[in-house]
């Protein structure tokens, strides 16, 4: 694969005129060096070569408009789609909802009530609830008007006269389709009304998850979805006068206006350190002020905090003296009881 040595020698100083010591040199090199065969000659392709048949993927690229195949995840699908409903966490898809929202197990109520939430909340309602005045048109609800009629169940059986309440999205709770059933306070009237609903496309709530969707849609901040959970707990007046309070916005109120202050400050700040020539001198004092007054309000929000924690919590005080010494009486005196 590899010259003669003696002929390496010739051909380098006949080609390359170079002196006999370095063609030695190279020459003791070559048997080294790998020897490849040359690359075969490129076919010539004719001017006019015959039509292949396309693939599947060739003839979807040559039908496709876009860069993108149809079956690519990238591409955009072909009609406009609504935007995808976020996730609550619950057991089922995050379409209708229904549960009983007024109290089970206790004793016999006048009126209970089936809560529905959700995209389909009219059109479920719509299959169970029957109107008085027997429409051969489908039932279309007005938002925040009561309706009479009849709930239904699978086998169009009668199984409770109800009242129905629709409020419409956006002014609803939980900003979406809401519908209320309200039944007779019995539990089997609430369970049968139920499971009309749940049989008719809706799926049972998980706990709080109407106060969820309520969150996630922006009706209710973090605090305020607290706060209805304190009310429906509280065990005192003044419990539920401060949880009632923080739903209407009190705590959100004030983190609201601290934001505000502090990015103003710090406008001001950045404001005057940029523009040092063209503003008058910052007064350390009044930017001291206001910072301590904002401190001081922080401060009164922790110790209402607390307060609060307290009503929620609430207090076991042991009144504790000899016989005949006014316990009870001082029991009556803070009850504000006679007996």
């Amino acid at each position: 694969r590899t010259l003669p040595i003696p002929i390496q020698m010739v051909l380098l100083k006949k080609k390359e005129k170079i002196p006999m010591q370095m063609a030695r040199a190279v020459s003791r090199l070559l048997p080294f060096l790998l020897w490849r065969p040359p690359r075969p000659l490129l076919r010539r392709r004719p001017l006019n070569p015959s039509p292949k048949p396309l693939t599947t993927r060739a003839k979807a690229l040559a039908s496709c408009s876009s860069l993108v195949l149809p079956g690519d995840e990238r591409s955009p699908p072909s009609s406009p789609s609504r935007r995808a409903p976020p996730s609550y966490g619950g057991g089922g898809s995050p379409g209708t909802i229904a549960a009983i929202v007024t109290s089970l197990g206790g004793g016999p109520a006048a009126v209970g009530i089936v809560r529905l939430s959700g995209t389909d909340a009219v059109a479920v309602v719509g299959r169970v609830f029957r109107p008085a005045r027997r429409e051969p048109a489908p039932w279309r609800p007005r938002s925040h008007f009561v309706e009479y009629g009849v709930a239904l169940d699978g086998d169009e059986s009668v199984i409770d006269e109800v009242l129905v309440v629709p409020m419409l999205a956006p002014r609803s709770y939980t900003r979406e389709d809401v519908v209320e059933l309200q039944c007779h306070g019995n539990d089997l009237c609430l369970r049968r009304v139920l499971r009309a609903c749940l049989e008719a496309g809706a799926r049972l709530a998980d706990p709080g998850e109407f106060t969820l969707r309520a969150f996630l849609n922006g009706r209710l901040d973090l605090a305020q979805a607290e706060n209805v959970s304190r009310l429906i707990s509280a065990k005192s007046v003044a419990a539920a006068d401060s949880a009632l309070a923080g739903i209407q916005g009190g705590f959100s109120t004030l983190v609201k206006s601290l934001r505000s202050r502090c990015i103003e400050l710090i406008t001001e700040i950045e404001a005057r350190l940029d523009f040092e020539d063209e503003m008058p001198p910052l007064d350390p004092m009044m930017l001291l002020s206001k910072i301590n007054s904002m401190m001081q309000e922080v401060q009164d929000a922790l110790d209402t905090a607390k307060y609060d924690k307290l009503l929620l919590s609430g207090l076991q005080i042991a009144i504790i003296g000899r016989p005949n010494v006014g316990k009870s009486s001082l029991l009556n005196a803070w009850s504000k009881l006679a007996e």
